[in-house]
């Protein structure tokens, strides 16, 4: 089909005249009056909200999200005030925590060990310490009846073993002053 001569120029008219036909309309409207007019319920409920969800970018919103701004607002104090810590304790199962603890490890990372031992140690000593002591009783027990066996008198008894003929070697005199 050949164009109609002429006709761009009429499309371009059309064109002109309809734009200025719209301008003059659209200054002439009062839009507070038009939107007196709009049934605002009406218009949401025309609206599909899964659609319009759907079309959200949630990891871009995310990103424009402060979440410093949100933690400064946040009062934490009426928070805890909330919190009811009897439900909690009540909701703890105390015989699977107990259950889950390791006692060879957590005597391992502490001292436990070591005093367990040092107590016993001290326990030990304390006992030998009283059978050494009962020890040097019996035996003030036997000397004393030893002597009268033998009729020795107290003055004649000698109070310790008998000094050696050669004296004990002294120990090497030290240097004087810092090395």
């Amino acid at each position: 089909m050949s164009p109609v001569p002429g006709s761009g120029r009429v499309e371009q008219l059309a064109q002109a005249v309809a734009e200025r036909v719209v301008s003059i309309v659209m200054d002439a409207i009062d839009i507070d009056a038009l939107i007196d007019r709009i049934d605002v319920d009406a218009l949401v409920k025309r609206v599909d909200v899964d659609a319009v969800v759907g079309r959200v970018d949630v990891d871009r919103l995310i990103d424009r999200v402060d979440v410093e701004k949100i933690i400064e607002r946040v009062d934490v104090e009426k928070i805890i005030e909330r919190v009811d810590v009897e439900k909690i304790i009540e909701r703890v199962d105390v015989k699977g925590v107990v259950e889950r603890v390791d006692i060879d490890a957590l005597v391992e990372q502490t001292e436990l060990g070591t005093i367990i031992a040092r107590s016993t140690s001290g326990i030990a000593s304390e006992a030998l310490d009283v059978v050494r002591a009962q020890a040097v009783g019996l035996d003030d027990f036997f000397a004393r009846w030893v002597n009268r066996i033998l009729r020795r008198r107290v003055p004649d008894i000698p109070l310790g073993p008998a000094t050696p003929a050669v004296p004990a070697a002294t120990p090497p005199a030290l240097p004087a002053g810092p090395p």
